[in-house]
This record gives structure tokens, C-alpha cells and sequence, in this order.
């Protein structure tokens, strides 16, 4: 008993010690086991079938086990992956399973004369769908505006059949990535993926984060540099809100003035970045979505430049994102004038005809006309649901075998662990059965075939692959030269809740709580 007592106090003044480096200690307190309370006497374990897949909740990807009884979610774990998420999930991806039960979408539905949704079958939808499209081109036989938007939960499969049947319905028409960077050229992919691998953030020695709370938009990212601030030293500087990440870091300005001095090398951080050898950027894409977006880019990568952060091996300029599949969708790549769609002017759209959200709830700002058609494609009935004239019932990450690209360019794919509720179906399949060609001709099938996967971006054919992005114009800028503005504003949090940021997660009961608790003990 001598000895586990002592052993007990070594254990005990080690973990004191280690969280004293972050100014939080914590007490070890003898509990039993650990289990989790929305799966605690719910089921049996023989009773469960498993499905490896992946989570969508943010931009890294955790590798997941989904545990199902019937058509429900029982729990979900974490799958084992170095590369990825080691052994850990966050505990949006472990609790918010329960959102995908309610405020489901599960059959189509058209709007009526009075405003109302009513529910229909597939075939009337169809119809619906057509001759509405054939209208607005009998009216306008010139030609009309015509939008389509691709959320940031969309997978690669589900784009690239829009891709293919809006062009061929709509020749002239634009498809936006809602997530996409505003002005950001994507025909580089190196100026838009997180070209440092997450396992060699561990070896970081100095990381400069602008605009993104790594903490709230990818905690296990974040715990990658928690890591690495714990046991070698990390030396963290912060230009945008002033953010808890666990670890010590300097919070150096809140503007972009504070960046340009970074960049100009007037700043005292500047110098130590120059003697890193292992220097990180990391820019939150919600900061390339800003109006002066392209300057937070451009001083981003002179900062990479003037510290050298481009080597053989080493890449610093680290792009974030919160979406599940933002890289996968410019890998595809799609011509967008309106990029940045948070910032998107009211007025831009005044005109459209035809708009299509395909999984787009999160749009700041946009209004159509009266007379425009709104078709929503999606699995929950969210914002998006809420404007649309045609709602077509799609199937959640959980419902489908698609691929999705992490913010590092890694292809990884989703399983499917039951069937989508009701009339659902994937939403590759919705769009082929609703817009695809009548004609059964495989001549006419053969010619109407757009550019797939093997032509547009090979690389998502393979599964679990990082494809580097090789730097044609080295260090240089894929910015043209000249005509920058910076705004004065001040960087806003990229993330106001981390519980609620989705469609799936606002429907959680156990996300709603997590919010209420959240808000009245006032943690951040």
C-alpha cells in the first residue's frame, strides 16, 4: 500500500505540474469509469453494428467508428490515425449524433400559392422542377441569371454531379463554393490547403496564427500545437481576437495593421520568426473571406517568405478551414465572381432567375427577387429549407459512401452506416434522377457527359492520400502585383459557438445544452 501511495503522489505532481504550464490545475480525484451519458444503459455492445467512416464537423477529418442499432446512432468513437486524429475526437463530433433525428428532411416539398410546404412524391417534384426551368426559358428567351451554391458539408460526388447538370441546364450560369476564399486565385493549390502535414505541427518551433482560433474551428489541430508549446517549446504569437488555446501565446493585434508590420519586418515577433527553423502560419479561412481578404493573404505570404518557411521539406503556409470538404470543392474547381459568399453584397443577385443551394444554410446578406426559384438540397430543414420553393430530401454524412478532402488535401472517405430517412437519397442520385437526361439513348447519355473525377482532380481517387502541392512559382505571390486595400476593421472570432455550427449540431438537443451550459457558466 506503501508503494501505490507513492506512486500515486509521483502521478499527482506530474499531471499538477503539466497543466500548471497552461495556468489551469486541476485536481486528480479518484472516479470510476468513464462513460458517456447519452449511451450509458441504452444498448448492449453485441447488439451494435459498426462503421468506420469519417466526421464533417470541421476541417481536420477525425477518423470515426459509428455504432448503430437499427437505423439510429448509438455512439460514436474515435477511429486510430496518426496521421489525422491520432486517438481522439472532439466532443462536437462525439455528441452531436443526436441531431440527426430531428428536423429532418424526408420527403420533397413544393411551396404553394400561400407560402405553405407541402409535402409531395419524387416523380410530382420532378415535374415541378421542370416546369419551372422550362418557364423562366420560355420568358427569357435571351437568357436569365442563374446561381447555384455548394456548402462546405457537400462531398465531391454531390458536386460533381451539380457541376455536370447545372452546366448542361443553365450554359451560362455560376456555381459558387460558399467556404471559397474571396479573390483568392485557386489554380495554385498551395494557396489554399494546409500545406504543413498535422503530425509535423508537433515539430513547430514558432506559429503565427491570424484570424483563426484553432481551439474552436479544429480542436484537434489545436491540440497538435498544444503539444508541441508543451514539449518542445512552441512559441505562439496571435494576430486577431484575443483567444484561449490552451497553451501560452502573445496576443500581438487585433487589425491588419499589426499583420503589415509582421510582414514589413518591423515588428519584434518578425525577428523571431526569422530565427525559427520550423516557423507556421496558420490563416483562418473565414479572414480570407473578408472584403480585403486578398491583402490578409498577400501579407500572410510575405510573412512565409521573409522567414523562410518554404524549404525542401517544409512548407509554413497553412490555410484552415472549418468545412468538411471546402478543398475538395476547389480541387474540383469551379469560375466564382462572387467568392466569400459570409460577405456577399445584397444586391449582387437582384436579378437571378434560378437559384440553387445544394447543402448552403450559412449565407449572410443574400436576397433574391419575389419571382426568382429557389430549389434547397439538403438533409435538414435549416435556413436554406426556409426560403426555398422546392425542397429536395437529401442523406447526411452518415447515410452515403462519399469522399470528402481535409484542410490538409488528405482524400479520406464516409461510409454508410444506415439508410437515409423516408423518400431521402443521396443527393448525387437526387440530382441525377431530377436533372439528368430522359433520353435512354447511351449516344445521347455518352454526349452529355461532363469531365469526372479522373480529369477534373485525379487524386481524390485515392483514398487516404495527401497530394503535395508543388510550388510552380516557388515563393512568389499568386496575387497580382498592386491595387491592395487593407480595412481598418478589427479581426472578428471566426467561430461565435463552437456547439452550434451546422445544420446537424443545431438540431442537437445535446449541442443545445452544451450551449446553455456554456452560456450561463460563461466558458469560452
Amino acid at each position: 500500500m506503501a508503494k501505490r501511495s507513492a506512486a500515486l503522489n509521483v502521478i499527482r505532481k506530474a499531471l499538477v505540474s503539466a497543466s500548471s504550464q497552461t495556468s489551469q490545475g486541476y485536481p486528480l480525484q479518484a472516479v470510476g469509469a468513464l462513460t458517456s451519458k447519452p449511451y450509458a444503459f441504452k444498448t448492449r455492445s453485441w447488439e451494435l453494428k459498426s462503421t468506420e467512416s469519417i466526421d464533417i464537423f470541421d476541417g481536420v477529418g477525425s477518423n470515426i467508428r459509428i455504432d448503430t442499432r437499427g437505423s439510429e446512432i448509438m455512439r460514436v468513437l474515435p477511429r486510430l490515425n496518426e496521421d489525422v486524429n491520432e486517438e481522439w475526437i472532439s466532443d462536437k463530433s462525439r455528441f452531436s449524433y443526436d441531431g440527426l433525428k430531428r428536423q429532418r428532411l424526408n420527403t420533397p416539398m413544393v411551396r404553394d400559392g400561400d407560402g405553405n410546404l407541402i409535402p409531395v412524391q419524387w416523380e410530382r417534384a420532378r415535374i415541378f422542377l421542370k416546369n419551372a426551368l422550362i418557364a423562366h426559358h420560355l420568358d427569357n428567351p435571351d437568357g436569365f441569371e442563374s446561381h447555384a451554391v455548394i456548402g462546405p458539408y457537400v462531398d465531391s460526388n454531390a458536386a460533381l454531379e451539380l457541376r455536370s447538370q447545372f452546366y448542361r441546364w443553365f450554359p451560362n450560369g455560376q456555381i459558387h463554393v460558399q467556404e471559397q476564399p474571396r479573390n483568392i486565385p485557386t489554380d495554385f493549390r498551395h494557396a489554399y490547403i494546409h500545406n504543413t502535414p498535422l503530425p509535423d505541427l508537433e515539430q513547430a518551433d514558432v506559429a503565427l496564427v491570424i484570424g483563426a482560433d484553432p481551439r474552436k474551428e479544429a480542436p484537434l489541430l489545436n491540440a497538435r500545437l498544444r503539444k508541441a508549446s508543451l514539449y518542445g517549446g512552441l512559441v505562439t504569437g496571435v494576430v486577431g481576437c484575443n483567444v484561449n488555446l490552451t497553451f501560452p501565446a502573445q496576443h500581438l493585434g487585433n487589425n491588419i495593421s499589426t499583420l503589415a508590420e509582421i510582414a514589413q519586418a518591423s515588428h519584434p515577433f518578425a525577428h523571431t520568426l526569422a530565427a525559427a527553423q520550423r516557423p507556421v502560419v496558420i490563416v483562418s479561412n473565414r479572414a480570407l473571406q473578408r472584403v480585403d481578404g486578398n491583402t490578409i493573404f498577400k501579407l500572410a505570404e510575405d510573412v512565409v517568405r521573409n522567414c523562410d518557411g518554404v524549404k525542401d521539406d517544409w512548407d509554413a503556409f497553412c490555410v484552415l478551414h472549418q468545412g468538411a470538404n471546402t478543398v475538395g470543392n476547389l480541387d474540383i474547381g469551379f469560375e466564382d465572381k462572387y467568392s466569400g459568399l459570409r460577405a456577399l453584397d445584397a444586391g449582387s443577385w437582384s436579378a437571378t432567375k434560378v437559384l440553387f443551394l445544394l447543402g448552403a444554410d450559412d449565407i449572410d446578406n443574400i436576397d433574391v427577387p419575389n419571382d426568382c426559384f429557389v430549389v434547397y438540397q439538403g438533409h435538414h430543414g435549416d435556413r436554406g429549407a426556409s426560403i426555398a420553393n422546392l425542397v429536395l430530401p437529401g442523406a447526411a454524412y452518415t447515410e452515403k459512401d462519399s469522399t470528402y478532402v481535409n484542410t490538409e488535401g488528405r482524400v479520406q472517405k464516409s461510409k454508410l452506416a444506415f439508410f437515409p430517412p423516408g423518400l431521402a437519397k443521396d443527393d448525387a442520385q437526387v440530382l441525377r434522377d431530377l436533372l439528368g437526361a430522359e433520353e435512354e439513348l447511351e449516344s445521347v447519355r455518352t454526349a452529355l457527359q461532363s469531365p469526372g473525377l479522373e480529369v477534373l482532380a485525379p487524386h481524390l481517387l485515392e483514398t487516404n492520400y495527401v497530394r503535395k502541392a508543388d510550388r510552380v512559382l516557388g515563393t512568389d505571390s499568386v496575387l497580382p502585383a498592386g491595387g491592395l486595400q487593407a480595412s481598418n476593421a478589427p479581426f472578428q472570432a471566426p467561430v461565435d459557438n463552437f456547439y452550434m455550427t451546422d445544420p446537424i449540431t443545431r438540431s442537437s438537443k445535446t449541442m443545445a445544452k452544451c450551449t446553455r451550459v456554456r452560456d450561463k457558466s460563461n466558458f469560452a
